[in-house]
């Protein structure tokens, strides 16, 4: 099976949409993945299911009750970084995903793929990586909208590989990334569809990014930032069954 491994591969996935569940999300993900197309002249878009405004990291510096705009904000600029023009909202509750009725999220994720016409689409497994219940509702829908709409997208959802999952213990010791799943998805880099190991350009930017959202990143970027390239440096994904 060929695994798509350099910049140049990235021009074969053609017209990318990333559907996920929180703003980071994607760049955690699919960050280099995202840019390495857009430096290709591909398109690119991304659909976020929620504003993210559960996750409180620091009362003080970011307020529960301005987390969504703070977190609106964060994103865009992000996206703005990366070149991501194409950005969809779709407004449900952070972590009341599994409460939002299923055939209004995919008749929703319908629309956003026969506008965006994706040759292939990213987002969660079934086991939604870190167990959270809104990262595996982004998967259910992507996966029925895309039987739905009859597109002839390829789907890929995210995975660790050995080392990827290796390096990201010592944070999940520290920060519980891992919250809601004994043991994340983990695989062989010869597996996977998708095992993207970023220039360090790319790593670079995608560090930039991920600074842009101080209120999801800062703490943990602190702490471990010099130490996580083997994690965050390469994105890995296979192909949806």
């Amino acid at each position: 099976m060929h695994c798509i491994k350099t910049t140049d591969d990235i021009k074969e996935l053609g017209r990318i949409l990333g559907i996920w569940a929180h703003p980071d999300d994607e760049t955690f993900t699919m960050g280099g993945i995202m840019a390495a197309a857009i430096q290709n002249g591909q398109f690119v878009a991304c659909v976020t299911a929620t504003r993210g405004e559960k996750g409180v990291q620091d009362e003080k510096r970011w307020p529960a009750k301005d987390l969504g705009q703070i977190r609106t904000d964060e994103f865009t600029e992000a996206m703005k970084i990366l070149g991501v023009d194409e950005l969809c909202w779709l407004d449900y509750p952070d972590g009341g995903c599994e409460g939002v009725e299923k055939k209004r999220a995919v008749d929703e994720l319908v629309v956003c793929i026969n506008k965006y016409q994706p040759d292939s689409i990213f987002t969660f497994g079934p086991e939604g990586l870190t167990g959270h219940p809104d990262h595996r509702c982004a998967c259910d829908w992507t996966q029925q909208a895309v039987l739905q709409s009859g597109s002839a997208a390829t789907v890929y959802t995210c995975i660790q590989t050995n080392e990827q999952y290796d390096a990201m213990r010592a944070a999940d010791e520290k920060f519980n990334i891992f919250f809601n799943i004994d043991k994340p998805p983990v695989c062989d880099p010869d597996v996977c569809a998708v095992c993207f190991k970023l220039s360090d350009e790319l790593y670079g930017l995608k560090l930039k990014v991920l600074k842009a959202m101080p209120s999801q990143y800062d703490a943990l970027l602190r702490v471990f930032e010099s130490s996580l390239r083997s994690s965050l440096g390469t994105e890995s994904f296979v192909e949806a069954k």
